[in-house]
């Protein structure tokens, strides 16, 4: 270990040169979409291989039961909402009679109780509410990200029950900005080749990108070769898929 660490910072003192590495695509950001409330899939309105833009609808689910529920909630607390208006007129009322000696204390620590009653009520209906709200618009799937869907797990009138599992529903995946990643032989590693500019080359295309990480641990690379891991990130427009050979080719320092 100690001979190891110390060709690592032999070579981490020393000038990097062009490299040229075989290496493979893969997506930036890859996310397995899944429902927070329990209800039947509605419909599904994109198909796989569909680009989408961030927040447009993929899965609508059956909002039959939520919007119910939200329903309920908003008429507690219409029919709380003028009770505390009712118990707060009759505070005031209270407490003026009482500034005036005219009503005794219990009788205003009464009006007082009967406030605070109706309005720890209230919050509670509008707390209520506001989660029912919040349950119906999860039944609106929709995609966080500019991208691609890479497959769709659920079907049209499917019962989601988040009782039972996290099932995914459907997987998006960031296609713009992409990671080429390479194993780099450990002689050739660099600490310093962490932000170096690097081109990405798919047959006749090229792509400018950046590396954003280097392996620290040893793993084995080509004829069980010591090596480490690179990543390169560069921006393809969507004209590239997961898991294509390409090549590398660092800048020299």
């Amino acid at each position: 270990m100690r001979f190891l660490l110390a060709i690592l910072l032999v070579l981490g003192a020393s000038p990097v040169l062009a490299l040229e590495l075989d290496a493979e695509t893969d997506f930036a950001q890859r996310l397995a979409l899944n429902s927070s409330v329990s209800a039947r899939v509605q419909s599904i309105n994109v198909t796989a291989g569909q680009q989408v833009t961030q927040g447009e609808l993929l899965i609508m689910l059956d909002t039959t039961s939520l919007q119910a529920q939200a329903d309920i909630a908003s008429a507690e607390v219409d029919a709380v909402t003028p009770r505390v208006a009712r118990m707060l007129t009759e505070l005031d009322k209270a407490q003026e009679l009482f500034d005036r000696d005219s009503l005794a204390l219990v009788a205003l620590q009464h009006a007082e109780q009967d406030y605070a009653i109706a309005e720890a009520r209230l919050k509670a209906a509008q707390a209520k509410l506001t989660r029912a709200q919040y349950r119906l618009a999860q039944a609106e799937i929709r995609s966080p990200i500019d991208g691609i869907v890479l497959g769709i797990t659920a079907s049209p009138g499917q019962y989601i029950n988040t009782r039972v599992s996290d099932q995914t529903l459907l997987t998006v995946a960031n296609n713009k900005t992409m990671v080429a990643i390479a194993s780099i032989p450990l002689e050739q590693w660099n600490e310093n080749l962490l932000s170096r500019q690097a081109r990405v080359s798919f047959q006749e295309q090229q792509f400018k990108g950046k590396v954003i990480a280097v392996g620290r641990q040893v793993t084995t690379g080509e004829n069980n070769h010591p090596a480490m891991t690179l990543s390169v990130s560069f921006e393809t427009n969507g004209r590239l898929a997961a898991g294509l050979s390409v090549k590398i080719t660092l800048a020299s320092e």
